[in-house]
């Protein structure tokens, strides 16, 4: 660490001839919050750690399986197994006396619920220097987190409920570690944020989260949360497929993938899925009986099922923390991060109407607007169309961002967040419109998703090596807006999670303002002297995604059953046996009869060539 963040401290590098300035704080690395989700363990939910006499906490533990191409020493993941479920722990350094309790940070990863590791969020700055003890964890990701066939063969969700866990764990023994169970906050980018909208309604966790800070995310997204079980079945079967598993049954596809493939070939499974654009996530569990198992101490049957209702029921029903506070904010670019990603694009990542258009329609496909596909198209073509120059390739691309941004992420940010206040629930929201200057990224994507990534790791103040090599980190980049930026993003979360408002005081002359029903207030943020208090941020976008477009679509048709399961299908190895004696037994009953009728007509025979014998009469020639 070269500085200190606060800028009244005058710790900068033209300001001062102090060359480092040092924070402390106590880094516990690797710790595991349950036993290794193998062999028995896949596919089920995570067992309780038996506890350990001495730990070695130095070492990050490895990242969950997921696909290569986002792994490798220059990426920040070195190591990958399936043996993952470790968390870390940044606590700020303490003197003497009586050991202080500081409010708890819990951070979810993001990534689509497919990549991303725990040891990626460097939690030092935030913990030496404001106060707040940072928790980071892994969770299952892909096939291995999320399959889910509908029945009792693979409930799903075993990713969630690894955070179930790990927050169990943090509830229980954080104090160890200075930390305030009584205020843990959670927070996270993405899937991140949208964990942590299903973690505050969950009946496992909802009595401890207190506060939840989502960026660029929320629980109610369509891909934070996959309620219909036909599309999660048929996710499963394409996997089946790809990876050469019998899709007879659901018992048969889990055995092949539970017993006959490695986790690096589940975790390296990539393919777009045939309902929605995700392929894995949590999923609403129903109505089955999952089989009662010694192997999971610590968990009751109804721990097994992770959410019964969707979310938005739950919080018009009062399910959450009634102390619950809630923090939210989205990026003026969001979705230029799909845009970059997409190599047929470069290098100069230009869309035209054609290429639009044709992301419209797959859309439609996609999400089974069957009832009336051709009036879904024509509405969000007309929705994102820049009217006074249709064929504007720069303004094209733009209007391909927003429509992807307001689906994804803004739409239902904001559902969400005028659900929250008709509950009463403090709301503070944030639109993100600043980049990291020293990234020098292109127009189209200064703000793109998860920007805030280096503000709140205090990357301007941290040793480079703590970042992965890919994103080319020097010391002397940053300048004084990324300084201040990153000053201002760790304050105010942190404020957050200490006091429930992120500016009880203002921050580089920056003050929140809570959020009331009719009148959205949101904070601005151009830079960290140039920012305002706004009003119903994109309104008419947000309800043409919410409101509108459901009206158009009529019905949204669930996606078809699977047509090769039947009623007489063995699924576990008990209906296996079953089936199987029952076909011996039968086949042994009918050759019985056969041989039977056989003997009878056999005797039957005899009987009467007997009769004629003696009745013969005797001619003599």
């Amino acid at each position: 660490m070269y500085d200190n963040p606060d800028p009244k401290s005058f710790y900068r590098p033209y300001h001062s001839t102090v060359d480092r300035v040092m924070g402390e704080c106590s880094v516990f690395l690797g710790i595991p919050y349950a036993l290794p989700p193998t062999f028995e363990g896949r596919f089920k939910p995570p067992r309780l750690h038996r506890g350990w006499q001495l730990l070695q906490a130095v070492d990050y533990g490895p990242a969950c399986p997921q696909p290569v191409r986002y792994t490798g020493v220059t990426k920040g993941i070195t190591d990958m197994d399936e043996d993952c479920l470790y968390l870390n722990i940044f606590s700020p350094k303490t003197g003497a006396g009586v050991a202080q309790k500081y409010p708890v940070m819990v951070y979810i990863h993001g990534g689509e619920f497919i990549r991303g590791a725990s040891n990626l969020f460097q939690g030092h700055i935030l913990a030496s220097f404001y106060d707040v003890v940072v928790v980071t964890i892994n969770y299952r990701l892909g096939a291995l987190g999320f399959l889910s066939t509908g029945d009792e063969n693979s409930p799903g969700n075993y990713g969630i409920l690894d955070q179930v866990m790990a927050l169990r764990w943090i509830y229980d023994n954080i104090e160890f570690f200075n930390g305030d169970r009584e205020s843990i906050t959670l927070f996270g980018p993405g899937a991140g944020a949208g964990s942590a909208g299903l973690l505050m309604v969950a009946p496992q966790t909802k009595n401890i989260v207190k506060r939840v800070i989502a960026q660029s995310g929320a629980a109610l997204a369509d891909w934070t949360l996959i309620q219909d079980k036909y599309r999660a079945q048929n996710t499963s079967r394409v996997l089946g497929q790809l990876l050469g598993c019998s899709i007879e049954s659901s018992w048969k596809l889990v055995n092949c993938l539970r017993t006959g493939r490695s986790f690096y070939e589940l975790g390296n499974a990539e393919f777009p899925p045939q309902v929605g654009t995700f392929p894995w996530g949590p999923v609403l569990d129903h109505n089955f009986t999952v089989p009662a198992d010694d192997w999971y101490e610590g968990w009751r049957e109804k721990d097994w099922k992770f959410l019964t209702q969707p979310p938005e029921y739950l919080i018009r029903q009062g399910h959450f923390n009634r102390g619950l506070q809630y923090m939210t904010g989205v990026t003026t670019q969001e979705a230029a991060l799909f845009v970059g990603q997409n190599e047929s694009l470069a290098p100069y990542y230009e869309i035209d109407a054609k290429f639009f258009d044709q992301k419209i329609r797959e859309h439609v496909f996609r999400y089974n607007y069957t009832l009336n596909p051709n009036g879904v198209y024509e509405a969000i073509k007309y929705m994102y169309t820049y009217w006074p120059d249709p064929n504007n390739s720069t303004v094209i691309r733009e209007q391909y961002i927003n429509m992807l941004s307001d689906l994804y992420f803004r739409a239902p940010v904001d559902k969400m967040v005028k659900l929250l206040l008709e509950q009463r629930v403090p709301v503070y929201i944030y639109v993100l419109n600043t980049t990291v200057e020293a990234l020098n990224y292109p127009q189209w994507r200064k703000y793109p998703h998860n920007i805030e990534h280096y503000f709140l790791t205090g990357a301007p103040f941290m040793d480079i090596e703590f970042f992965p090599k890919r994103e080319h980190l020097q010391r002397n980049m940053w300048t004084d807006n990324d300084r201040n930026m990153s000053h201002f993003f760790m304050q105010t979360y942190s404020n957050f999670a200490r006091y429930g408002n992120p500016t009880p005081q203002q921050v580089l002359g920056i003050h929140f303002q809570r959020a009331y029903q009719g009148e959205l207030r949101y904070l601005n943020i151009n830079t960290t002297f140039n920012s305002s208090i706004l009003l119903n941020y994109r309104q008419t976008e947000c309800a043409f995604w919410t409101q509108y477009l459901p009206t158009v679509i009529g019905v949204l048709v669930p996606t078809y059953p699977p047509t090769t399961e039947f009623w007489w299908e063995p699924k576990e190895p008990l209906q296996i046996a079953f089936w199987t004696m029952s076909v011996a037994c039968f086949s042994l009953i009918v050759l019985v009869v056969i041989c039977c009728i056989m003997w009878r007509n056999a005797k039957r025979y005899t009987k009467f060539t007997i009769a004629i014998t003696r009745k013969r009469p005797i001619i003599d020639i």
